[in-house]
């Protein structure tokens, strides 16, 4: 799954400036890091940027909207200062679902569902299902009853079933209980 971005400012001013995340793995704070370097690493042309960013020699930690004197990671002094935007508009997303992805940003419940998909067994078409269908990813789980050809094999499945809670078999021999 990747997302990729335009900086706003530039974007508005005619200019894409694209930058590509690959979100396997990534969690919401090693994404908002990737984010800020792609930002500060976009090819601004002069004075395109309109806010001062700095980023950590050592470190390469990125900071948007902040000239930092030390950085906070790893405590280097030697600190990279530059113009850059400090807003993104989403211009394309590769497997990511739609409802996680607005105009400007991911939704922060995207990162629920990917950690979600990494530990589920459930195949990504029934928690996409389920997801349509209104349900919290921690309900899915539970809620999901199974594939079923139509509404009428369904109910015979689950009628069958429950018919059977008051009958015994042995050999093909059906038995009632009471």
């Amino acid at each position: 799954m990747n997302v990729t971005l335009y900086p706003l400012g530039a974007y508005v001013s005619g200019y894409c400036l694209p930058f590509t995340i690959e979100l396997d793995g990534l969690d919401q704070a090693g994404y908002s890091q990737a984010v800020s370097a792609g930002l500060y690493a976009a090819p601004y042309k002069k004075g395109d940027g309109n806010v001062l960013s700095s980023r950590c020699l050592r470190c390469d930690t990125v900071v948007i909207a902040s000239v930092e004197k030390v950085c906070a990671c790893c405590g280097n002094l030697y600190m990279e200062v530059k113009q850059t935007d400090e807003e993104w508009i989403v211009c394309d997303y590769e497997e990511v679902p739609a409802q996680f992805v607005g105009e400007y940003d991911l939704s922060s419940d995207f990162f629920a569902y990917s950690e979600f998909m990494a530990t589920t067994n459930l195949e990504p078409a029934v928690i996409d299902a389920g997801l349509a269908c209104g349900l919290d990813l921690l309900q899915i789980e539970d809620a999901y009853q199974g594939l079923y050809d139509s509404n009428t094999s369904f109910a015979e499945q689950w009628a069958a079933r429950e018919l059977m809670h008051d009958y015994s078999e042995q050999d093909q021999h059906y038995f009632y209980l009471h």
